[in-house]
């Protein structure tokens, strides 16, 4: 009996040893696998706020002419390995002229700025700015397809609602330092263009001469970031 007693005694000793090693050993494990689930929540946050970052503009344009109003202003990003690359949303009014009131515009554009020429560390020149933008004008006077009062195919597929343009130019670039002005660099650009319905008129051979189709654009760029 005693010696029954003395086994129990030691099975309990095992058993209460077993215990201890399970939940002193629980800690550390739960404790590991909360760092790899908050490392990947981590990653997945910071991820997530890079892309919604991206999103931010970077520049503030303001553009006179240009096939887009008299005055248009919006926001831009600029990115690439070089900030080559440049996305455009700008809104702009056209004033009355002949018309019983005031139009807005919008506009979409694509520029391209292949290479820069560096002065010192404040000025730089960009030789070549190369433009594409869709423009488009708010108002019933402005139609997305050809009325029924004109003849069949009369203006083929171009609209008076829509406008494909394109424009070169050049750029005179001021940069600053950033942790003393709010602007990092400020840019000064003008550009030669024209549009889709400008161009066809050329071609079907009326009247109007190369240098008519052209129009003359200036603008400033305001980069933040």
């Amino acid at each position: 009996m005693r010696q029954c007693i003395i086994k129990i005694n030691e099975r309990r000793k095992i058993f209460l040893w077993l215990l201890l090693l399970l939940f002193c050993g629980m800690p550390a494990t739960t404790s590991g696998q909360d760092s790899i689930s908050i490392s990947s929540y981590d990653r997945r946050v910071n991820r997530m706020r890079h892309y919604w970052a991206s999103l931010i503009p970077t520049q503030f344009v303001i553009q006179n002419a240009g096939n887009m109003g008299l005055v248009s202003a919006g926001v831009g990003w600029s990115y690439g390995k070089r900030s080559q690359w440049e996305t455009q949303i700008l809104w702009g009014f056209i004033p009355r002229y002949s018309s019983s009131h005031v139009h807005l515009t919008n506009t979409l554009k694509q520029n391209y700025i292949p290479w820069s020429v560096s002065f010192n560390n404040v000025v730089s020149l960009e030789p070549l700015l190369s433009s594409v933008y869709l423009n488009t004008v708010y108002g019933h006077e402005f139609w997305r397809s050809q009325p029924g009062r004109y003849p069949d195919k009369y203006y083929e597929a171009l609209s008076t609602k829509f406008r494909l343009n394109v424009a070169v130019g050049q750029q005179l670039t001021f940069s600053f330092n950033p942790e003393k002005t709010y602007f990092k660099r400020v840019k000064l650009f003008y550009e030669i263009g024209s549009c889709d319905l400008y161009i066809r008129s050329l071609f079907m051979g009326t009247d109007i001469s190369f240098w008519d189709i052209l129009g003359l654009s200036l603008g400033i760029k305001l980069e933040m970031l």
